[in-house]
């Protein structure tokens, strides 16, 4: 999910699997002379009159937002703020494939060869506006969406949208928790159980009861991918910049696998898992993420994958390109070219 300002928490950690504090007997360092304080501040100041005239006071870069009308292809920017790509994912209620980027939230129609752009509404109590891009999103049935991540610049909806959901397809949303607190990211579901990420933190945020409240649960490292078994929710995978862990209690927990980073998974049954590898190889898992084998390739960078069932996989590449596979990843088609 997008760049944000997420909420500052703490999290429990497994036994033996805690951080020690920094060391706090080094000593300090020498006191800079006035000169240097001087020419340091004069630093200081210059950056940030350069700073306000470039950007404007106070305009981040999420803020400044991406021009998609100068863009080769506008359903994503492979040079704007990360991910580049939040979520991709089916509507189990017209087999539609979504794309939610860094410049708006997309509907691939069955049949169809571009993606077109799909603007919502959300409504709160501390404020409304349209939404689109910088979103992650999940189906949770057909039409029916949850979603987090960040409003346009300039709009009255807090800079982090918590959990929100929407019952018709991304036109109207609703809050449901932790709006303005918190910036979750891979978001997963499985039944009511509900598992997120929280943005640049090693912090997994766990509901049980649809994403009302939620529980904080260590994690090795901030999560670039997650899934939950859909049949089984204490059953985690996870991939971080220094590789691929599993739980087998709930993130209670977390035990290393393989130490290949950046992958992206997708896990349509307790028995299929999948996942791809920077370069394009995708592999599946018979025992949760335990072991793999080789099943095939994209042929390209990856920046998500999605299933629909065991056999009807979708990934996004980084240039754009949309690929299917309809026999469990071991070949692939075009489904959109750049």
């Amino acid at each position: 999910m997008a760049r944000g300002n997420a909420s500052e928490r703490r999290a429990e950690f497994p036994e033996g699997e805690q951080t020690g504090p920094a060391d706090r007997g080094a000593p300090s360092a020498p006191a800079a002379s006035i000169r240097t304080m001087a020419i340091a501040l004069m630093i200081l100041a210059v950056s940030g009159v350069v700073a306000f005239l470039l950007f404007g006071s106070g305009r981040t870069e999420r803020e400044r937002g991406t021009d998609r009308a100068a863009l080769a292809v506008p359903w994503l920017d492979p040079d704007g703020q990360p991910p580049i790509v939040g979520a991709l994912d089916v509507n189990p209620g017209d087999d539609s494939l979504w794309i939610a980027s860094n410049t708006g939230l997309f509907r691939l129609a069955a049949g169809h060869d571009r993606p077109e752009q799909v603007t919502g509404r959300l409504s709160t109590s501390v404020g409304s506006g349209e939404i689109s891009a910088q979103l992650a999103i999940r189906f949770r049935g057909p039409d029916q969406l949850v979603a987090s991540g960040h409003p346009p610049a300039g709009s009255e909806l807090p800079p982090v949208l918590g959990l929100i959901h929407s019952r018709d397809a991304g036109k109207t949303w609703t809050a449901v928790s932790e709006v303005g607190n918190s910036d979750f990211h891979a978001i997963q579901l499985s039944g009511d159980v509900v598992v997120a990420g929280l943005f640049d933190q090693p912090i997994v945020d766990v509901s049980t009861d649809g994403g009302r409240t939620f529980t904080g649960r260590g994690a090795p490292e901030p999560i670039v991918d997650l899934e939950v078994d859909p049949q089984h929710p204490e059953r985690w995978v996870a991939s971080t910049v220094s590789g691929l862990f599993t739980s087998s209690n709930a993130g209670q927990a977390w035990r290393q696998r393989e130490p290949v980073p950046h992958s992206h998974f997708a896990w349509p049954r307790s028995d299929r898992l999948y996942r791809i590898d920077p370069g394009g190889p995708v592999k599946q898992s018979a025992d949760g993420g335990v072991t793999w084998t080789h099943t095939g390739s994209t042929g390209g960078e990856p920046t998500a994958l999605a299933a629909a069932d065991t056999q009807h996989l979708y990934a996004i590449l980084l240039d754009g390109s949309v690929k299917a596979s309809n026999d469990g990843g071991r070949t692939w088609i075009s489904r959109v070219t750049p």
